[in-house]
């Protein structure tokens, strides 16, 4: 039964429909529970509604400047304010009911996040990924260029940690991947679990050929003019649900000048200050900059790594923004399939915060807030900063 209580005991339950952008409005279901103190039913109903749909906003990452009364007429006029920086389309009530000594409220929120405004987190996000395989590998021929997408990768991870603001590409994994697309979601899950990683981030080299143009007739003294093409095809996944988080294919043409039979080393300034290479950087950065943007309305999550009497371990950590005294919340999530075959995920809530005590390099341990013991948590739960 509920015992020692003040004020609110919260088990808040939330199924979030996914989506393919975070732009796209998501519906969020809350359950928040209020004591019902001296016979003030009303009050104990206000209570658990406003912080179901609290529990609600916050955990989304994106929330609003006030919450819209009620369509069915539970708040009527009541009105509260949450800093925030998003748009609720709609709210309304699921249920309510009336216990002996406390009352349940269930909400569902229709939230529209504002991407220019919005700030889920401001940790950074876990993400690996791997070499990038020539898809034609024979055009890495000239130049004997047959590591080209090592370097580009590992180039890619640098301009993350230096410039991005909200993605961190903490692993390349030393080997080239070119799944499938039904391949991909199960190697997502494979990636994230066996790296720590929120997100998996996958590329293919599709064209890498040098095009040759011949002087023409009345110019016949000059030498041929070579042009180098490079095109990629790069998609991002959450690691936990599958969920397709950014897909783009890039692509660019910029002067070749080197000799057609001369090796070249892929990570040399020989190639990298050139026509070619300095076109590649400017490529790189647009790629981590629209990596960055794709990710930064989005939550970041840390995993459970381990549990030892009151101290938990995450896997994230300094380099992803973490700092001591920070308040967590923690949670799992599991994701169903509903009778029209449409993928939910569910995240169960924990009503009791952790502060963050120690802070590593990629990981920090962490304890109750309050001191009260943290029931039911294990290793592959969940933390998230809302």
């Amino acid at each position: 039964m509920m015992k020692n209580i003040t004020l609110l005991k919260i088990n808040a339950w939330l199924l979030l429909l996914i989506t393919s952008l975070p732009s796209q409005a998501v519906w969020f279901e809350a359950t928040g529970q209020a004591v019902i103190h001296n016979g003030e039913k009303e009050a104990a109903r206000q209570q658990a509604t406003q912080e179901a749909i609290k529990q609600a906003l916050l955990f989304s990452g994106a929330s609003v400047k006030s919450v819209q009364s009620l369509a069915n007429g539970l708040l009527e006029d009541d009105r509260f304010e949450i800093r925030s920086a998003g748009e609720v389309n709609a709210i309304e009530l699921i249920d309510e009911i009336y216990h002996t000594d406390y009352v349940t409220v269930s909400i569902r929120a229709d939230i529209f996040p504002q991407e220019a405004l919005c700030t889920a987190s401001d940790y950074k996000k876990n993400i690996v990924t791997t070499w990038y395989k020539i898809n034609k590998r024979q055009q890495a021929a000239v130049g004997n260029l047959y590591d080209f997408g090592k370097v580009f990768a590992e180039k890619l991870q640098a301009e993350a940690q230096d410039h991005a603001r909200y993605a961190f590409i903490h692993s390349v994994e030393p080997y080239y991947l070119s799944p499938a697309d039904r391949e991909q979601k199960q190697m997502a899950f494979n990636l994230a679990q066996k790296t720590d990683a929120q997100y998996v981030l996958f590329g293919e080299i599709l064209e890498f050929a040098v095009e040759t143009t011949p002087p023409s007739g009345i110019k016949f003294w000059q030498s041929p003019k070579s042009q180098r093409h490079l095109t990629l095809a790069m998609s991002m996944l959450d690691g936990n649900s599958g969920e397709l988080v950014y897909q783009e294919r890039l692509s660019l043409s910029a002067p070749w000048q080197f000799d057609p039979y001369t090796a070249i080393d892929s990570g040399s300034q020989q190639l990298w200050n050139s026509a070619f290479g300095q076109a590649t950087e400017k490529l790189i950065q647009t790629t981590i900059q629209a990596i960055d943007d794709s990710v930064s309305c989005l939550p970041a999550f840390g995993r459970v790594l381990k549990v030892v009497g009151e101290n938990i371990t995450i896997n994230i950590g300094k380099q992803n923004g973490v700092k001591t005294g920070d308040k967590l919340t923690l949670f799992q999530m599991s994701q169903f399939y509903d009778a029209k075959n449409q993928v939910h995920r569910q995240f169960q809530l924990h009503p009791e915060q952790v502060i963050v005590k120690q802070v590593f390099a990629d990981t920090a341990m962490v304890a109750s807030f309050t001191g009260a013991p943290l029931a039911n948590i294990q290793a592959n739960d969940f933390v998230a900063r809302r």
